[in-house]
């Protein structure tokens, strides 16, 4: 079995991945990747799904939610044979289309990545796996030497998150960076 990457685009946010055929006319199961999804069933006109070949627009005919998964009905798919054939896609949207942030909120996708260091700047290594737990998030940071440590997205360790220099600030609490 073969493993493909998926690319991280620049000014694109993958927000939803297809699951299957909802019903036979074409209807799509997405699960959303976000935390507000009622937020996006009202603001989206269309998605770019992810192909081979690059994207195609997904104009949004209705988007609803169902027990968790969004229900989408677009123009371009018509039949379950042809949403069968989509599974596994992604939908993405372009930055801009992102829900407005409070002043204390980032996105997920930015911490990814991010350097981390300690309240005086030293390094202390960069976050290469964000894990969801049923009380916040996980963040694995792994050091210069290769070993990890988790840091637990609650409490508080995490100082802050500079976006702008996609930069970690974190207190660490003796043993953290031992575990």
């Amino acid at each position: 079995m073969s493993e493909t990457k998926q690319i991280d685009y620049p000014d694109l946010t993958w927000l939803g991945t297809v699951i299957g055929p909802h019903g036979v006319n074409g209807e799509l199961k997405v699960y959303p990747l976000t935390d507000d999804p009622n937020f996006y069933c009202k603001s989206l006109n269309f998605f770019l799904r992810e192909h081979a070949k690059g994207f195609d627009e997904i104009n949004i005919n209705n988007l609803k939610i169902h027990k968790g998964i969004w229900i989408l009905k677009c123009r371009e798919c018509e039949g379950r044979n042809l949403a069968e054939s989509w599974k596994r896609s992604r939908l993405l949207v372009n930055d801009e289309d992102l829900r407005p942030l409070g002043d204390d909120e980032v996105f997920l996708h930015q911490i990814e990545g991010a350097v981390v260091v300690d309240s005086p700047g030293k390094l202390l290594g960069k976050v290469v796996e964000i894990i969801e737990t049923g009380a916040g998030y996980i963040y694995s940071v792994q050091q210069p030497n290769g070993r990890e440590f988790l840091v637990p997205s609650s409490g508080n360790i995490v100082q802050f998150f500079d976006s702008q220099n996609k930069k970690l600030v974190i207190d660490p609490i003796p043993g953290l960076m031992e575990s």
